[in-house]
């Protein structure tokens, strides 16, 4: 019998044991969120009383499951196994699953990977988002790969979470040179975390994201830049994050002059350099040096994280119709998405 059979059996003959197994699960997971945390905290951002808390509490510490200091709960070792097993079991109870399932068909993609809440108005959905994209490039990522990681704060949150990868040898890699952003958001920065955390072997790009034609030419006969670019066009997953277009067009303090062009375009999203409308349509490319777009269709596996109900139509422009894509998103996102494809019917 599957999982799915066993949970809704389970809905059937003791839904109340579903629902406790579901809110202690949830406490659990909320402690994992903030730890380390105080019950008062606990019980604000979960909506409950203390009482409901501390009884729940006692439980998962009687179990084990958590312990605590002097500066608030933490979840134990066993807690996070724990977690980890549960979480098909909760998905399915919550609707997560279906409307996984759903996302993935009606978005023609691979796979949709959605945590609960709003990125844009939670720290903790975003990290929650950051793990499950750490835990599937760890499923997907087999044998002797290169893997090419672009910056942005999404792939950033990530790059805390990934674990050391044993028995297998991977090469990370900047998917692009510097944007000219905050330094912990760089592609550089963001690979050589990556690749400690994960014990894993990297190489860096010391170039600008932005070159001219002639001076990338003169710069490729470096045997260190050159080695890098021919990685990068070895790599067989690819990470990144989907950006909003003026959002972007800002933190790259493009002239005015391209600004008006993505206006005028109706520019949306960007992803590492390129622009795309609501319908998908490339509309405008910046001369980026790193992965190029032309490139993307051939790869393995493409890992986009983007969430938050505000980006929804910046992720449903660039993610429809890419069958080699997983998207780690919110429910927010998900559920906006949705009612703009409606909208558009």
């Amino acid at each position: 019998m599957t999982g799915s059979n066993w949970t809704s059996l389970l809905q059937r003959m003791a839904p109340e044991v579903v629902t406790i197994i579901e809110n202690r699960y949830k406490v659990l997971r909320q402690i994992r969120l903030l730890q380390p945390v105080g019950r008062r905290v606990l019980a604000e951002v979960m909506q409950s009383t203390e009482r409901i808390i501390r009884r729940e509490v006692e439980f998962l510490r009687e179990q084990q499951l958590i312990d605590s200091n002097r500066a608030g709960m933490f979840v134990t070792q066993d807690g996070e196994n724990m977690i980890e097993a549960f979480h098909p079991f909760w998905k399915e109870v919550g609707g997560i699953s279906l409307l996984e399932t759903e996302a993935a068909s009606r978005l023609s993609v691979r796979k949709v990977l959605i945590v609960p809440g709003d990125a844009d108005e939670s720290e903790w959905t975003k990290d929650d988002m950051a793990r499950q994209a750490a835990g599937e490039m760890s499923r997907i990522l087999t044998g002797d790969m290169v893997i090419a990681v672009a910056g942005g704060s999404s792939v950033a949150r990530m790059a805390q979470h990934v674990q050391p990868m044993e028995a297998i040898h991977i090469t990370l890699v900047p998917a692009r040179g510097a944007l000219g952003e905050e330094v912990d958001l760089e592609s550089n920065t963001v690979t050589a975390r990556m690749a400690r955390n994960m014990e894993a072997a990297h190489r860096l790009l010391h170039l600008p994201d932005i070159l001219e034609e002639e001076t990338l030419r003169n710069i490729q006969r470096d045997p260190g830049i050159s080695g890098v670019l021919d990685l990068i066009q070895r790599a067989r997953v690819l990470v990144h994050g989907i950006g909003d277009a003026e959002e972007m067009s800002r933190r790259r303090g493009l002239s005015e002059g391209i600004v008006h062009i993505l206006k005028e375009k109706n520019a949306v999203s960007e992803v590492f350099g390129y622009y795309f409308n609501d319908v998908g349509e490339m509309v405008y490319r910046m001369n980026t040096v790193g992965m190029q777009m032309e490139h993307v269709h051939t790869l393995d596996t493409i890992l986009a994280i983007a969430g938050g109900k505000s980006k929804a139509r910046a992720i449903l422009s660039y993610i429809r119709n890419r069958d080699n894509y997983v998207l780690v998103t919110d429910e927010a996102a998900v559920r906006e998405m949705f009612a703009l494809l409606e909208s558009r019917e």
